[in-house]
């Protein structure tokens, strides 16, 4: 009797668990993602790679603006090319405004391709393309510019430039302290630290 009560009972909570959806199957899994559009997995330029020879053609264009657009369209597509070529021109565009439009852009980046280019322009023979540069090179904060400054635009024959230059020093300079200031919280901090950790280990 106590056997048969014994599996009754047993029937009995198998009913209630299942009823309560403890021994119902797992649901399926989540379908899968759906895959990207077409458009995703094409490259990045609209144009081919033969169209592409074209737009560099466009960079030596009469038309300054031209040759603008057509260093904006490389910088896009992220073509190898681009930054050449802004250097290239950077050198040798006779157009100061484009020269100046190209220091701007490259105010955003860093790497020693772009601090070689602007510390360049710093010598161009136009006065907005050295103050360009000098506002470029401030901006970005690289304090590895700090004596190609000292060494030539302080002495620049245009008060403006020389004006800029000391800015442009003195931003660095302050953009260091900062640097050095916040090191030494943090050594402290973790000094401070340590010292608390030593003590509470003796308790």
């Amino acid at each position: 009797m106590k056997f048969l009560a014994v599996i009754a009972l047993a029937a009995a909570l198998g009913v209630m668990l299942y009823q309560r959806g403890l021994f119902s199957p797992p649901p399926p899994p989540p379908p899968p993602p759906p895959p990207p559009p077409a458009i995703l997995a094409q490259p990045a330029p609209v144009i081919s790679d033969e169209e592409l020879q074209k737009v560099l053609k466009s960079a030596q264009d009469p038309e300054p603006s031209v040759r603008w657009e057509a260093v904006v369209f490389l910088d896009k597509v992220k073509s190898p090319r681009a930054m050449p070529l802004m250097q290239d021109m950077l050198q040798h565009d006779m157009e100061p405004t484009v020269k100046v439009k190209i220091i701007n852009l490259l105010s955003d980046r860093r790497g020693p391709e772009v601090m070689a280019a602007l510390v360049g322009a710093m010598k161009d023979q136009e006065t907005d393309v050295r103050m360009a540069a000098l506002q470029a090179l401030e901006k970005i904060g690289d304090f590895s510019v700090a004596s190609a400054i000292a060494d030539g635009p302080i002495r620049d024959q245009e008060e403006s430039v020389r004006l800029q230059a000391m800015k442009t020093l003195n931003s660095l300079q302050d953009k260091k302290q900062r640097e050095i200031d916040e090191a030494q919280k943090r050594w402290e901090a973790d000094k401070a630290a340590a010292a608390a950790a030593a003590a509470a280990a003796k308790k």
